[in-house]
Parts: C-alpha cells; structure tokens; sequence
C-alpha cells in the first residue's frame, strides 16, 4: 500500500462527494486506501459514502470527537507507505498525490511534506505554511501587525507572507488540511494530541515531527482548493477563541514558563477582545429591527416636538419623553410578540402604538406632575403610528416590486425567509416549485427534511437530513421558516415534531389538504392556490410559559399552605396513607407524583389526587395541562404538562375519545392564555 487518507467528515456531503471525485482521479495508478471518519454528521454523510463508494472504510462515530481524536482513529488502521491527512472540503489536482509521492522518494529527509493551498477565490491560503508561535512569532500575529506589514519578516514570521509562494522551503509547519508524512513517522512519534479539539493539532504534530529529527517542507508543485471553514461553519463553538485556545495549550506544553505567561495575556486579550466583539455584532443582528423601530420612533417624536405651537417644551422634557416613550412602546411591542416572530408585521406595530399611547396617558393622568404635556404624547402617538407601521409595509412593497433585490443587504438581514420544507412527496415538490418562481414573497429555500433520507437533490434543492435532526438542522442552516405538506406528515406528527422545536423561534406553517383541521386563528399567505397556514402555539411563547408558571406557584402555594394540611388530616383520619406514582409527562418523560390510597376502599378521584399540587409547585405539572396518564399505560404522548384539571376534563358528562382530546390538545396550545387557564379553573371548581 502506498498511501493511506485520512478525511474527517462534519456536515459536508456535498464538498466530501467533490473531494472524493478528485482524489480518486489523482490516486489512479496509485495502491491506495481511504479511510473516513464521520463526526456524528446529520446531512446523511454516512449514508451516502457506502452507496456511492463501497470501498471506502467508513469509521462511525455517534458523537464529535473532535479533528485530532478522529485522526487518530483512521490512522490507527492505516497500512500505507505515506499517510495524508485531507481535509473534506478539498479539491485536488490529477497530479496532487503522484507529485507528493515523487517529492517524498527525492527528499530522504523529509518527514511531512504540504503542497500549494489555494481558497476558493484563487489567492493562497496563508495557513499552508507556518512558524512555530515564539515571542517574536506570535505576539505580531495576534496583534495584527502581520496582517499590516505583510511583506515584512519581522512581523510576518507566522504565515511567511514575505516568502514567494511559488518557492519550495522548509517551513516549521503546515496545514490539517493537506499534510502528508512517512508512515515511519507515525510509528517513531504517535498519532495526534487529543488534548485539541479543532485546531492547533497540526501545530503541535509538526512541531514533534522536527523534534524527532525529521524536515518539513511546502512545495508548490502542485496545489488544491480548500473551501476553508465549511465544517466549522456548523459547529456550535466560536472558531476564534477555540483557535487561540488551541494556541494557549501548544505554548504550554512547549515553550517555558515564563513566556507562556507572556503570551498567555495577549491571548486572553485577543479572546475577551472577539468574545466582546462577536456579541456586539450578535446583539446588532438579532434586534436590528428594534433598533430600527428606536430611530423611526425618536425621529418620530423630533418631529412631533417640533409640530407643537410655541412655546415649544424645554429639551430636557423632549430627552424625559423621548427615553419614557421608547422604553414603553419598545416594552410593549415586545410584550405582544412583535419582536419575536413577527418583526415586520405591521398590524403588531400598529397595536403597539395604540396600548403604549394609552399606558403613557393613564400614566400622564395620574403623574401629571412628573411627565408632560399630554399634547407632546398625542402628536409622538400620531407620528409614531404613521411611521412605525409605514416603513414595515414600505419595505414589503419595495421588495415585491423587486425594487429592492432578494441579494441585496436588506433583503437579506431584514426580508429573507430562510426556509426548510418538510416532506419529499408531490406536495413537496410543487410548494418548492411555486416559491422558487414568486421570489418576491422572500423565501430561500435550503432543503427538503423527511422521516427517511431521500434522494440527494429534490426539485432542484439538497435534502438536508431527517426529522429527528430538525432543531439541529435549523440551527445549522439558520432557518427562519419550516413549512410542512400534509401528504407526508400528520396532523398528530406535525405536532410531536413542533413540540421539539418549540424553542428555536421559527415560523411555522403548515400546506393543508383542507383548513378544518386548523382549530384556533392561524394567519393565512397565498402563494397562488398554495395556502400557507402559519400555526403558531401560544403556549410555547415565552410571556406565557412565565405566566402560567407564576400562577401554578401562587396558586399552589395557596393550596398548599391554606387548604392541604386540613385535607392532610381528613385523609389520615380515613386510615389513608402517601404512595408515589409516576405518570407520563411532556417529551416522553415521567413526572413522579403523590397519592392518597386505601386499601380495599375506593376513595373520590379529588382525595387521591389532592397531593399532586406539591408538584405543581415543583414544576413537574400544571394546575391545567394534559391528562394525567398512568406510566404504565404505552402509546400516549403529550406535549405538555400534565394537570391538576385541563380543558378536556371539564366537559360536563361527554367523555371524549382520543381523537377529541387531540383536538383539545391542539386547540388549547394554539389559543392558550392566562385568561383561558383560569376560565377552566373556575369550571372545575364548579364542577367539584
């Protein structure tokens, strides 16, 4: 065996497939193997790689081990002459592997040996070529000098920037992504440091290499493309800090004491530095739109100032209403679920202004001494109504117009609906179709998701993974938008699906075969005959989690303290005694809960379940939720807590089937209030 490649795969079908084309094209001729470990990928990746090449041996893992333990365990069953380890995302030269062979049998001395890297825009990739990080490596590296004086070797040292590219040289180190060696270095030195997870292990490996005796070399006579940072795209860790991380553990184990802790401070810098600046830049993004609703509302509240007859308020009490005003009107906006999956609806905006134009004159009413003219309030009101609402459906019509362009930066950060279809079937196909030509409703599709893997392209789009991947596959993918077709899915499985991504703050709508099944307001987008319902489960929202929280704590610290000491005793007096049960709770899980029993002695329902409001103060149930279902019993699923009572069970004498507790299921997620708990609290109470 002449070589053996090692590729560690990570969510890259697509560039893994590109990359193995090429290197099977550039091993012809050549006895080789290719080993590829997958880290835990959810694009079908291990799927794909036995179907399509069936001699590749293919390592599995169920977790991310990371770059250098993966490393290890291709290496581990590696029998070639030369070893490679190869980056998935890739694209060799016919010639790449012969050239470096042919390099290594005319340098005797060479123990690892990288080629010419180029990115996808042709320029080189600095990476391929290093110098171990000492003081006067290091410190112009992480402070940005290299990057301004690139040409020179004082400062330049890291990536060798002064060096021609075109020239071979012995460098210090090279790059993870193309680094061949002897398989006689593997067997004097070891695999990889573990102690790295992503990054740095190239260092670390070099830097043993030369301590072993060996040279290092690049040599630019032959080159690849590396689409730089496509699996590290997808993790969930900040690649800057886990970089210079990965730094801090190299200079630590080989460098002395006292400059560690010289280069450790800038380190540090550097981190809190990209730590402070990736969460300014977060922040920005994330609440861009309430940011743009502050200036318009100041600009708003300038001119409402300035519309007033003289004398004019003084600016001080301009500044007093400008900040009150924002905070209420931004408070309230948020408080009504603007600013959470409804950014630019206008109707939203609108009703913000009128409730915090109202708040603000109630308050003006009764704290006439402390605020202001109540004329100042009217006319920001009035401004603020026109404006707030007005450049929301400005932007709308500008984009349908195709005024503003789906690829310009607006549409992007503000218009674009990242958007995943869920179902391969022909409904599938014909939404994907639609959208794709009325580009001026603003929705990008990535993919398709099903409960199987599919075909690699549907309709012209990638299948991105299964089901159970969903809330992974939106967070990768950015997804803003899922739309389910019913002629895959149920209306029970769309359900069970929705429960797992409740948290991911995406907009959900649904393709129905017919809206009857659609219990509760939903908002409805055409798309010529396609209508898109937008489902959107109220229990899920975070206001009303928090509140009906509050009230299961109050309400049952109430019971608790007041009335269950009396029941306590009522039920001892009866010779009753405390048992735990376990009962089926949201998510698959069981919830543990006290009971009253008797032996041979049928007690009411209410006394043997009267314990179970210590937990709801715990938080395992709910003063009304779902039914309280036996563990025991197999097949129910439940979406949320379960009960103390809930909406089915106050039905009078109509004992409802399963079909009608999933429609009372669905229609108290979708319509779910404060007001609509305590509505069957009250029932309940009656009936008892």
């Amino acid at each position: 065996m002449q070589i053996s490649i090692v590729i560690i795969s990570y969510n890259v079908k697509e560039f893994l497939l590109q990359c193995l084309l090429s290197l099977k094209k550039s091993c012809q001729g050549i006895e080789h193997e290719i080993i590829i470990v997958d880290n835990n990928s959810i694009d079908g990746s291990d799927k794909i790689i036995p179907a399509k090449f069936p001699e590749i041996k293919l390592i599995k893992n169920y977790e991310n081990k990371g770059f250098a333990k993966a490393c290890n365990q291709g290496l581990e069953i590696s029998s070639g002459q030369y070893m490679l380890l190869l980056n998935p995302d890739t694209m060799l030269q016919e010639d790449t592997i012969p050239r470096m062979i042919e390099f290594f049998e005319k340098n005797p001395n060479a123990g690892a040996a990288g080629c010419k890297i180029l990115n996808a825009d042709g320029t080189l990739q600095l990476s391929c070529r290093r110098s171990f990080p000492t003081p006067g490596v290091a410190i112009p590296k992480i402070i940005g000098l290299s990057r301004l004086f690139p040409k020179s070797k004082l400062f330049s040292k890291y990536n060798l920037t002064y060096e021609d590219p075109d020239k071979q040289i012995e460098v210090d180190a090279l790059s993870g992504a193309f680094m061949m060696f002897r398989k006689s270095v593997y067997d004097q030195i070891g695999g990889l440091d573990e102690d790295y997870f992503m990054y740095g292990e190239d260092l670390d490996y070099c830097y043993r290499i030369k301590q072993a005796g060996w040279k290092i070399y690049y040599t630019p006579t032959t080159k690849l493309i590396h689409y730089k940072g496509e699996s590290a795209k997808l993790a969930t860790f900040d690649n800057f800090v886990v970089f210079y991380k990965a730094m801090d553990i190299f200079v630590q184990k080989h460098f002395s004491k006292g400059y560690y802790i010289l280069l450790d401070v800038f380190l540090r810098l550097g981190i809190f530095a990209r730590g402070l600046l990736t969460f300014v830049t977060k922040f920005l993004h994330k609440h861009l739109i309430m940011l743009i609703d502050g200036f318009v509302l100041s600009l708003g509240i300038l001119i409402a100032h300035n519309l007033q007859p003289a004398p004019l308020p003084s600016y001080q009490t301009l500044l007093s209403m400008m900040i009150f005003y924002l905070l209420l009107w931004l408070g309230t906006g948020y408080s009504i679920g603007l600013y959470d999956k409804r950014e630019l609806s206008h109707s939203h905006a609108a009703v913000a202004s009128v409730l915090s134009f109202l708040i603000s004159m109630m308050i003006n009413y009764f704290f006439n001494d402390m605020i202001y003219s109540p004329r100042l309030i009217i006319f920001s009101f009035f401004a603020g109504l026109l404006m707030l609402p007005g450049w929301r459906i400005a932007l709308v019509l500008l984009q349908r117009r195709q005024i503003i362009s789906s690829s310009s930066f607006i549409s992007k950060a503000l218009l674009s609906r990242r958007t995943i279809l869920i179902g391969t079937g022909a409904e599938g196909n014909r939404i994907a179709k639609k959208l794709q030509a009325h580009i001026e409703h603003g929705f990008e599709i990535l993919g398709f998701v099903d409960k199987k893997y599919q075909q690699e392209w549907i309709a012209g789009f990638p299948f991105l993974g299964t089901i159970k991947h969903l809330a992974e596959l939106i967070r990768i993918h950015r997804a803003t938008e899922i739309i389910f077709t019913t002629d895959r899915f149920s209306n029970d499985e769309i359900l069970s699906v929705l429960d797992k991504i409740s948290n991911t703050n995406t907009n959900i709508k649904i393709v129905p075969k017919n809206l009857d099944f659609i219990l509760g307001k939903s908002s409805v987008e055409k798309i010529e005959d396609i209508p898109l319902v937008e489902v959107e489960y109220k229990i899920y929202n975070f206001g009303n989690r928090f509140f009906k929280r509050l009230l299961d704590i109050i309400l049952s610290l109430i019971s608790t303290v007041l009335f269950f000491p009396f029941v306590f005793v009522y039920a001892s007096a009866r010779g009753c005694k405390l048992r735990t049960k376990e009962y089926i709770g949201p998510n698959n899980k069981t919830v543990v809960g006290l009971n009253f029993f008797k032996e041979n002695n049928n007690l009411s329902k209410n006394l043997v379940r009267a314990p179970l409001i210590l937990s709801v103060l715990k938080g395992d149930m709910s003063m009304v939720g779902s039914e309280l279902i036996s563990a025991e019993i197999q097949g129910r699923i439940l979406h949320y807590k379960p009960g103390i009572t809930g909406l089915f069970q106050v039905q009078g004498n109509h004992k409802p089937d399963e079909i009608d507790k999933k429609n009372y299921e669905h229609y108290y997620m979708l319509n779910y209030s404060l007001f609509l708990d305590i509505d069957i609290l009250l029932k309940a109470i009656l009936r008892i």
